[in-house]
């Protein structure tokens, strides 16, 4: 089960971000030295280096049919090459941000971006205090079928 360790095994590849964008907001440091946002992002991501087979960059740009963005983390299964695209939201508490929310899932959804859960490859989470740990780690599974 996923839970926030104090000494991280690094066991996937990665690739250090080079996006530029909230530079001065990520002040979370990862085990291998990538900068993040929050603390919610810093332990799935730390998660995702323990996990073997897996390649994974943080805010890879990822270019759609109108515009380029940048979802949390982009993680590459290494034995089916299948990428997937992972977009946590985790300042469930902020009002603006939660309006912003409708809007990024329709983006990804006219990008014809399907979740995880029906055979694609787009991973949205939220931040729930009682579940956080046991839905990144189902994520994770699901990403390391085979």
């Amino acid at each position: 089960m996923f839970k926030p360790s104090e000494e991280i095994h690094i066991k996937a590849a990665y690739t250090l971000s080079t996006n530029l964008k909230h530079k001065h907001a990520k002040k979370w440091i990862a085990s291998n030295g990538e900068a993040l946002v929050s603390k919610q992002e810093l332990q799935i991501y730390e998660y995702l280096l323990e996990q073997e087979g897996l390649h994974v960059e943080y805010e890879k740009a990822f270019q759609g049919t109108d515009r380029l963005v940048f979802p949390d983390f982009t993680i590459v299964n290494l034995i089916t090459h299948k990428e997937y695209i992972w977009e946590h939201f985790g300042m469930t508490n902020n009002d603006n941000y939660l309006n912003e929310i409708p809007k990024k899932l329709s983006w990804f959804n006219s990008q014809e971006l399907r979740s995880i859960e029906n055979g694609g490859r787009l991973i949205i989470t939220y931040y729930r205090e009682d579940s956080f740990f046991k839905e990144v780690a189902k994520f994770v599974d699901l990403i390391k079928k085979i």
